[in-house]
């Protein structure tokens, strides 16, 4: 039986091969970054598939939907440490008693339904996720879309609340029709969903997280890479999804593949290029 190692690195250098088959229109979409590693890791996410990997997958999902958590959390103001998601997830925690534990475990919850097979593309299972992030934290709220005007990161202006439901049906009819035709590159469809959600921001509170997660449930959902944005580069998040909202779409993609790039550094910080 061939060794994991192995088979990734068949799998990279058919990725390889792969990409020179890449529509020119696509390369120049996303013309800063590295959408070769973008294109094989694609490849390594489909051969994690595999039986040969059975098993493998269920210890790196524990630890990106961990780190994952602490970072899109912190974006949202969140003081959760790194080392109480990590001790979070030693622990197994079935039934959370703190704050701290009941945020986590809300997060690890939406997060696996979203990218699971339950997860229906339709308002329904949209508010299903973000209630699973706030249920027994913001009662009120969850589940629930907003009931009065808030605002983006960034004093950005969003939906009116009257607005949110129709708005809402319209992304989800025009996300469908895409995956339909398949005429989008999956991450650009991805990363236009998420920066039109933001404009939407069609809860009270949580449209970020939510956004990220079904960010990478579309990912998910054409096997391509989940993407971790870093906390420490919400600045640039912010300002990316802004000039996306402005019709200058090449910011995001660039962040994109820059945040993909730093998600793989950090599971695999000794692999060689």
């Amino acid at each position: 039986m061939p060794k994991m190692r192995e088979v990734t690195t068949f799998f990279r250098e058919v990725a390889v091969l792969e990409y020179e088959k890449i529509p020119q229109k696509i390369r120049r979409t996303f013309k800063y970054g590295d959408l070769k590693l973008l294109e094989a890791l694609h490849y390594d996410y489909i051969s994690h598939q595999n039986e040969l990997f059975w098993g493998v997958s269920e210890e790196f999902e524990m630890k990106f939907v961990a780190l994952f958590t602490y970072h899109t959390n912190r974006q949202e103001g969140s003081r959760t440490t790194r080392k109480q998601v990590e001790e979070f997830m030693k622990s197994r925690v079935r039934k959370p008693k703190t704050w701290t534990e009941r945020e986590l475990f809300n997060s690890f919850r939406a997060y696996r339904y979203a990218v699971s097979s339950e997860m229906k593309w339709n308002l329904k299972h949209i508010k299903k996720v973000h209630k699973l992030l706030l249920e027994d934290l913001d009662p009120l709220i969850a589940g629930q879309w907003k009931n009065e005007d808030n605002v983006a990161p960034g004093n950005q202006p969003t939906s009116s609340y009257r607005q949110v439901n129709d708005r809402m049906k319209d992304l989800l009819a025009w996300l469908k029709d895409h995956f339909k035709k398949k005429d989008l590159y999956p991450p650009e469809s991805a990363l236009k969903f998420y920066c039109k959600f933001e404009s939407i921001h069609p809860f009270m509170d949580g449209n970020g997280r939510v956004g990220r997660i079904l960010l990478n449930a579309i990912l998910e959902k054409f096997q391509y890479p989940h993407v971790i944005f870093f906390s420490e580069n919400s600045e640039e998040h912010n300002s990316a999804i802004k000039a996306a909202l402005d019709g200058r779409w090449d910011k995001i993609y660039k962040h994109f593949l820059k945040q993909v790039a730093k998600t793989d550094q950090a599971f695999m910080p000794k692999r060689k290029r």
